[in-house]
Order: structure tokens, then sequence, then C-alpha cells
């Protein structure tokens, strides 16, 4: 079968390594081959493919949107686009990007509840019609540029334990203020699509996805009371871990249950972002300089990396701790140390209490789980560009993934022609 140029487009850009090479063998081996010195991270493609089966697998119901803000890395999005994904935009950029990719404009949702004017114009030349709001001037903002848009209202819900909670800045109340927008949108003749929520991020209140999606359900109904027969669409937002699989299994199951009293033609889907990409990258960091301090007879080490909070590790400003291993094994024993960021600035500490083995200048510091809100947020402070991100995917899983896409274009030829 001929490859789109989407696949080639994939395919170009991924390494495929032997089945029996583990990460860190993969990770020597680029490091051997290009005399590396930055740091850089490694996208385990078969970690997106896993966790887009193991959605469908478990939520079959609900349809995610991949979150491009958590990672936009192009490989991603092409990779999820070659398994008939849908995404979750926030800006003219990101639906660009999408349609880039050969994403069609009705598997996007604009899920930002307050947008730039040029946005939403941009959304209405490219067709996609889906998009979020919370308060009334938006509804008018939005009448004005693409009267023809079909909105989500989306709801101010947070889960009671959650790492970043949202409805302080986004949301309407879900008391008699959804009803007040519900006849507001009615009276100024826009399409009411149906409700969202997003609980924070990452959500580990598992129980409130369950009584959110009865309040939208609810909504649904008093919305179609009101006129809106067209209102069919609950939006379960993202903040699903990806990391911690137990915790998205008891997710998945509060889910399940809420939706078994939704009707069929209900439409349920999701703007899972950090669930998709936490696993799949790893990061690569060279120690360029070391010292040892002693602190009131304790000795401390000190070591200088080429990547810092100003890059891979912002979410240490948001009290995210993480801990390297190293690339090469040590005798094992630990010693309290202090890991700092390339740049001048002193605050750029990566981290102050580990506990991690004797390590040498030119020696290399992995850090896994890192997909999530590290590569979107880095910067070029003090000139230092962000680490560079390298796609990776062995034999089998290469495939395996070929199979898949082969599948997939033929059920999609099939049903054009139906």
């Amino acid at each position: 079968m001929e490859k789109s140029n989407l696949d080639i487009n994939i395919f170009n850009n991924i390494t495929v390594y032997d089945d029996n090479l583990s990460d860190f063998d993969i990770i020597r081996s680029i490091i051997e081959k290009n005399n590396q010195e930055d740091a850089f991270y490694i996208l385990n493609i078969e970690e997106i493919i896993k966790q887009h089966k193991k959605w469908f697998s478990m939520i079959p119901r609900v349809f995610p949107h991949y979150a491009i803000k958590c990672n936009p890395d192009n490989t991603i999005i092409r990779v999820l686009a070659a398994l008939n994904g849908k995404f979750d935009c926030a800006t003219k950029q990101e639906i660009k990007q999408v349609l880039e990719a050969g994403v069609k404009n009705d598997r996007i949702i604009f899920a930002n509840p307050n947008k730039l004017p040029s946005h939403i114009k941009y959304a209405k030349k490219v067709g996609v019609s889906t998009m979020t709001i919370d308060n009334a001037a938006e509804v008018l903002k939005i009448k004005e540029h693409y009267p023809d848009a079909k909105l989500v209202i989306r709801l101010a819900i947070d889960g009671k334990s959650c790492g970043m909670k949202f409805s302080e800045k986004f949301g309407c109340k879900p008391t008699t203020d959804v009803v007040k927008l519900i006849n507001f949108i009615k009276k100024y003749e826009m399409y009411l699509r149906g409700f969202s929520f997003h609980l924070g991020s990452p959500c580990y209140d598992i129980d409130a996805f369950y009584y959110a999606i009865k309040l939208c359900n609810k909504f649904i109904q008093t919305a179609r009371d009101m006129g809106f027969d067209e209102a069919n669409l609950i939006d379960i937002g993202g903040g699903m871990t990806g990391e911690d699989h137990d915790l998205f299994e008891k997710v998945a199951k509060s889910v399940n249950a809420a939706l078994i009293d939704v009707d069929s033609s209900i439409e349920i889907i999701s703007e899972p972002g950090r669930y998709y990409v936490e696993t799949a990258f790893t990061l690569a960091t060279y120690i360029h300089s070391k010292k040892i301090k002693d602190d009131d007879g304790k000795l401390t080490r000190h070591y200088y990396i080429n990547d810092g909070i100003f890059g891979s590790f912002i979410d240490k400003l948001y009290g995210v701790e993480r801990t390297p291993l190293p690339l090469l094994k040590t005798n094992g024993k630990k010693y309290k140390s202090v890991v700092w960021g390339q740049t001048c600035d002193s605050s750029d500490c990566v981290t102050s209490e580990a506990m991690i083995e004797e390590l040498a200048i030119g020696q290399w510091m992995i850090w896994k789980n890192v997909g999530s809100y590290t590569v979107c947020l880095a910067s070029n402070f003090n000139g230092f560009l962000p680490s560079a991100v390298l796609p990776i995917i062995r034999e089998s899983a290469m495939k395996s993934f070929l199979e898949d896409i082969e599948t997939l274009q033929g059920k999609n030829n099939d049903d054009n022609e139906s």
C-alpha cells in the first residue's frame, strides 16, 4: 500500500532500533555516535501508541482529543493523526499546526474559553467550529466574528485533590449562572453544542469525574428543555495521569460508571495531554562542572548540568521534584547532592535534596517521565537552546504501527466510499 505524505513525514523523523536495546542503551549509542555534549530527549513513540490504545480499551465511549499545549512536538501530533486521533487546540497557531499534520477540521475542538478575535476569525476561515465559552462577553465576540460557531459551556469545577486548579481563571459556576448563560446564547440565536469541565492537572480526585459528568448530563437535559435540541456533547477535560496506571484505571471506572446513565445520543470527548506524553520522554543531561562543599562538616556534591529550570525543569517552580539516574553504573553508594541548571540565575536549581551516586564531570544524568509541560515551556534564556527531541521506536513496534496505519487507512477508504 502506498504511504500518504503524512506517513512519510513521520518515518523520516523516527530512528528505528533493535528490540533488545533498552532506553539507556539507545541513549549511550546516541552519545557515542554524535560525540554528544548537548542535553537531549528521546521520544519513545511506542509509549504514545500504547497510551492511545489503552485509552480506548479502558474508556471506549470517550474519544480523546490530545491537548497540544502539553507538548506540541510535531512527531506526537503526526503519530496520533496517523492513528485517527483528534485534538484540543487553544490558539490559532495550535490549530494551524494540527491542520498541517493532515488532520481534518472536524477533529479539532478550540478549547480556550477566552480567545483573541483574530484567532476566532482564523477558526472560521479553516472551519473549526466547536469552541468553549464561559461568559456572555465571549458569546458576543464569537457572534460578531463566527456566528455559526458551536458553543460548549465550560463549568467551573475543581477536583478536591489536584496539582493545579483552573476554576478561578476559567469556567461558569454550575449554579444559576449556567442557566443564565444558556438563555443568553438563546437570545443571540447561537448554537449550543454542550458542556465541558476540567478538574485540574493532574487530578487525583476519582469521584470528581463521576459527579462532574452527572452534572453535565443534567445541563444537557436543561438545555434541551430550553429548546437546544442539538445539545449533545460532554467534554470531560484532561488532567489524567499517564505515569500512574492504577490511578488512571480508577478514573476510567469512575467515568464509565457515570456514563451508564448518559444517553447514547450524547457524544463524550476528553482533552488529555500529560496522559499521552508523560512516560514517552526521557531526558539525558551532561555534567559539565562539579564541586564539593563542606557545610558544617557535611560534604555536599554540587553538579552543574546543561539544562535547568528555564528549560526542561520549569515545573520545579510548581513544586515538582525529580531525582536523576546515572547513565553508567556506579558503586551504588549515595550522597546528598545539589543539581544546578546551566544559566547564571541563582534560582536555577533543579534539585537541592537529591540522594544520588557519586558522578564525575563528563558523565550523564538521566531523567525519566518528563514529557508533560517541559518541552513547551523551555526558553533560550542566557543563549541556551532548548534540548532537542529525538524520536525513536523499536523494530517490532514499528511493524505493528505500520499495520495499524494500513488497517485504519483501509477503514477510512471504506467509510469514504459508503
